[in-house]
C-alpha cells in the first residue's frame, strides 16, 4: 500500500477484526519508524488493539508509543459533535506535535463507530462538512488520516456521501484514489 503525507483516507470494513486487520500494519510500520501515532477510538477498544498490535510487533521495534484518544476527548469534547471544534483541536494537536520535533511524519486513525447513533439528516450533513474541511488539515502538515467506517453499522445514505469527501478510498486491503471525491469548497 502506497500512503504519502497528506493522505486522507476512507476506509470501510466489516467488524472490529477487520478494522484492526486494516490499521495493525498502518500503526506498526509508523511506530516503528518512531512517528506519532494516534487512534481515535473508544478508550476500551483503543487499548485492546494497542495490546493485539504490541504482540504483533517485538517491542525492540516500536520506537514509539501509540496514542488512544477517545470520543469524549475528540469528536464529542462537549457532549455534541462541532466539526469546527475538532478541526481546532487537529489542527492544535499538529501544531504541537510538529514543533516540538516528534517525527517526520504522523499517522492518525479514527474508528467513527461512535457517530453510528447520532446519524440523522443533520448530523450527517456536518459530518461529511467536517470530513472535507478535514483533507485541508492533513495537507497542511505531513501526516496521514484515515477514517474508518464499519459497513455493518453504517447504511449508503451515510457511506455514500461521506466517501465523496474522501480524495482516497481504502477498501478490501486497497487504497485507490477517489474519482468521486468532492474537496471542500464542493461540498456543501
Amino acid at each position: 500500500m502506497s500512503l504519502a503525507p497528506g493522505d486522507h483516507i476512507c476506509a470501510l470494513y466489516r467488524g472490529q477484526e477487520e478494522r484492526d486487520q486494516l490499521i495493525t500494519p498502518f500503526f506498526a510500520d509508523g511506530l516503528y519508524e518512531g512517528q506519532a501515532c494516534v487512534f481515535l477510538a473508544p478508550e476500551r477498544e483503543g487499548r485492546a488493539f494497542r495490546d493485539r498490535l504490541a504482540m504483533s510487533m517485538p517491542a525492540h521495534r516500536a520506537r514509539a508509543e501509540l496514542q488512544i484518544k477517545p470520543p469524549e476527548e475528540s469528536y464529542l469534547q462537549n457532549g455534541t459533535f462541532d466539526g469546527d471544534s475538532m478541526l481546532n483541536l487537529l489542527y492544535s494537536w499538529s501544531h504541537g506535535t510538529f514543533a516540538e520535533g516528534n517525527g517526520q511524519l504522523a499517522r492518525l486513525a479514527a474508528d467513527m463507530s461512535w457517530a453510528r447513533s447520532l446519524v440523522r439528516p443533520a448530523f450527517t450533513d456536518e459530518l461529511i462538512r467536517y470530513e472535507a474541511r478535514a483533507t485541508r488539515w492533513l495537507r497542511s502538515y505531513p501526516q496521514i488520516g484515515i477514517c474508518m467506517y464499519d459497513l455493518d453499522k453504517f447504511g449508503g445514505d451515510v457511506i455514500i456521501p461521506l466517501v465523496k469527501a474522501h480524495p482516497r478510498v481504502w477498501l478490501n486491503g486497497m487504497v485507490v484514489e477517489n474519482p468521486y471525491y468532492m474537496g471542500p469548497d464542493e461540498v456543501a
